[in-house]
């Protein structure tokens, strides 16, 4: 009788799965069971899930934080590079429109600099530049900008340089008339405005309003042919020598930048 016991459970079991495998016929019995202990594996697996779900939204919100934070650095890195490529485009624009100016280089060899300080006064005009004696530079030197004579360098230190501008009225550059070749000497106005008067010129010579004058090699101390100025007033006055007349330099120092600065004469 013990050994019915443990037997028959045990065919019974066989049978019905044999009988499952060959007819499939306890699906719907299998089915119904299944739905009906389903809520009992919901209720079982409640608090796992719980857990899961504030953890992952504890994560999710601490990951989202750091997402966050890194696209806002690569945002700032990006805005930076991009105003550092327009500012590098921006200075290779100027340094092209220096060096492919109206006029021609006439010495194969010359420092570009960049305009570190404007200092503009009635009696003292000049700009100071980033290059000094340990790039070569030295005392009269000159300087132009993109569209003329800019100076002349009076003062040196090992990395900076001054350059006196045209329109100092210490400094004197003997020029000439572009359309005549009329000659005379270029001096600043003690004033707080950007313009040369010309000196030497005699009453009755034929110059004109809008006549370009340029540097003059005479007394080797600029080189010749360089656009300094072009003339805005003309005057003949009675019982005076010389004419009265008033050159708008061609470089101004509000849209310079660069400099080049020319080897020696």
């Amino acid at each position: 009788m013990h050994f019915l016991k443990i037997f028959t459970p045990i065919v019974i079991a066989i049978f019905l799965i044999i009988f499952d495998y060959k007819y499939a016929y306890l699906n719907n019995l299998r089915h119904s069971v299944a739905t009906l202990i389903s809520p009992v594996y919901i209720v079982v697996s409640l608090p796992e899930k719980l857990y899961n779900w504030i953890n992952e939204q504890g994560t999710s919100k601490d990951q989202l934080l750091r997402d966050n934070q890194n696209l806002a650095n690569e945002l700032l890195k990006l805005k930076v590079k991009l105003q550092q490529t327009d500012a590098l485009t921006l200075e290779n624009k100027k340094l092209n429109t220096l060096l492919e100016s109206s006029y021609t280089l006439q010495q194969a060899k010359f420092t570009t600099a960049r305009i570190e300080n404007v200092a503009r006064s009635r009696l003292k005009k000049q700009i100071v530049i980033n290059k000094g004696s340990n790039d070569n530079l030295k005392i009269g030197q000159v300087a132009l900008g993109a569209k003329g004579v800019l100076g002349q360098i009076t003062q040196i230190t090992p990395t900076n340089a001054s350059i006196l501008i045209t329109s100092d009225p210490t400094q004197y550059i003997p020029i000439k008339n572009v359309r005549n070749g009329i000659q005379g000497v270029s001096q600043g106005v003690a004033e707080n405005k950007h313009q040369l008067f010309v000196k030497f010129i005699e009453s009755e010579s034929d110059v004109m309003v809008d006549d370009m004058f340029v540097s003059s090699a005479l007394g080797s101390k600029f080189p010749n042919g360089y656009p300094v100025g072009r003339v805005t007033h003309v005057e003949q006055r009675k019982n005076e020598p010389f004419m009265y007349i008033v050159l708008e330099p061609m470089q101004q120092i509000y849209d310079a930048e660069f400099v080049v600065i020319l080897d020696d004469l």
